[in-house]
This record gives C-alpha cells, structure tokens and sequence, in this order.
C-alpha cells in the first residue's frame, strides 16, 4: 500500500491504470514498507512485514480506532509508578529497511487524561542499547490534552537505513522540567499506572535505493503492458460476442 498523501493523483479511484501510475510516482519519494493500523484486531501489520509487540510490562486490548473502527485502535496500560523507570514502557516495532533510506515513522496516539504527557521515540539496530530519535511532550490543559488524538512523525537517523532487524520504541518519559516525576495529560488529573495510551496507523516509509528502484519500476511497466493488452481483448469484437454468448 502507498501513502495516497505522497502524491497529487486521486489513487482512491478504482481504476487499475490508476493504481499504476501511482507506484510509479511514488517511486521518486518514500513509500510505505511496513503499517500497522490494528483493524483486524491482531497485530499483524496490514502492510509489509514486522512483528509489534509490548515493552516495560505493559498490557493492552484493542479498542476504537482513530476514525472510530471498533477494533482498530491498541489500547496500552500499566505505566510504572510515579518516580521510576522513565524511558522503558511502552510497545516495540521491529522490521528490516534492507534496501531502503531515509527512514520515517509516523503514528496516531491518543493519551488517556492520568496518561503520561511525554512520550520517547526510540532505536535500536540488532539488539543494541536504545538511542533516542524524538521527544513528544504535551502542555496539560483543562480541557482538549487529554483524551485527544495527536498525530506524529519522526525522521529516524541515517543509521536505520539498509538494517536487518531495526527495533523502534514509543516509550513513556517524565515531563521536561519536573524532577523527575510523570505528568498527566490534562491538567487537574494525576498520573496515574492505569492512564492509557492507544495507537493507530503505525507506518515506516522509505526511500528504494536505485536497485530497488528499478525492480520496482520494471514491475510497474510490466503491470502496466498487462493491462494494455487486457484491456485491448476485452474489447475486440470477438470478446464482445463470447462475452454476450454466455447472457
């Protein structure tokens, strides 16, 4: 699946020369390699490969989704407690970038009102220490902080690309200027080990390198002769009489 958001064609329309054209423009840029949108209500990625999986102790169901699907949102609990182990909890993706660059993450998350307001993105290639790549932190308000959807997007550091087994993490961390404590996501509340987190279309895109690139490109052109001459038959007159002969 690509991004219909990376290019200027309309790729919701049910058209197979259209869904051509469109792999073929979304070569020049990123694509999507790996998605998790939860919609099954398991956690197996929607697109390409990857394992997701739970860190830090937490637990999790499913829920409501971003746009309201009944099962398409997952539904993370049991933070550590107030003052501990900053950092560590939270869900873990792993997935390969072998032939890919310049590698993104992007997620929906909506924090709970007693949810930590700060959230870590973390990486790790083949089992190494975790090394931070982006830091999401809310200001607590009354009203509209918590129980809210915000949506992110880090660009992973250039160490991610061409990597086997990349691991990243979506950790929750203490708030900038407190020492060292968690605060709620609205003001008024209290953190709180119950306080959720829920996630909704995990993506990783990237960029094929030149090889990839043009098996994908080839693949394209290959689609698209295929169609050319499907389309041809289904025309011809012949086709049109076998066709009517089976009315």
């Amino acid at each position: 699946m690509i991004p219909k958001s990376l290019f200027p064609l309309t790729c919701a329309t049910p058209s197979p020369i259209i869904g051509l054209l469109c792999l073929a423009q979304s070569l020049t840029g990123q694509i999507l390699i790996s998605r998790w949108d939860f919609n099954s209500g398991s956690l197996n990625p929607e697109s390409g490969l990857g394992q997701a999986l739970l860190v830090g102790g937490t637990s999790a169901t499913f829920a409501a989704g971003y746009q309201g699907e009944p099962t398409g949102g997952w539904n993370i609990k049991g933070f550590p407690t107030q003052g501990t182990l900053p950092g560590t909890a939270g869900v873990q993706f792993n997935l390969s970038t072998e032939g890919f660059s310049s590698v993104g993450l992007s997620f929906q998350i909506r924090h709970s009102n007693t949810s930590a307001n700060s959230e870590r993105v973390l990486w790790s290639i083949d089992g190494q220490p975790f090394t931070e790549a982006g830091r999401f932190t809310i200001t607590p308000a009354s009203t509209g902080t918590g129980e809210t959807w915000y949506q992110r997007s880090v660009d992973l550091p250039l160490a991610t690309a061409h990597q086997a087994n990349l691991s990243v993490r979506i950790v929750s961390d203490f708030n900038l200027g407190t020492e060292g404590r968690y605060l709620a996501s609205r003001l008024g509340s209290s953190y709180s080990t119950s306080g959720t987190w829920r996630f909704d279309n995990v993506n990783f895109s990237a960029v094929p390198e030149p090889e990839e690139y043009a098996a994908l490109s080839a693949l394209t052109l290959l689609g698209l002769g295929f169609w050319r001459r499907r389309s041809a038959a289904n025309q011809s007159p012949l086709a049109t009489r076998e066709t009517s002969g089976f009315r």
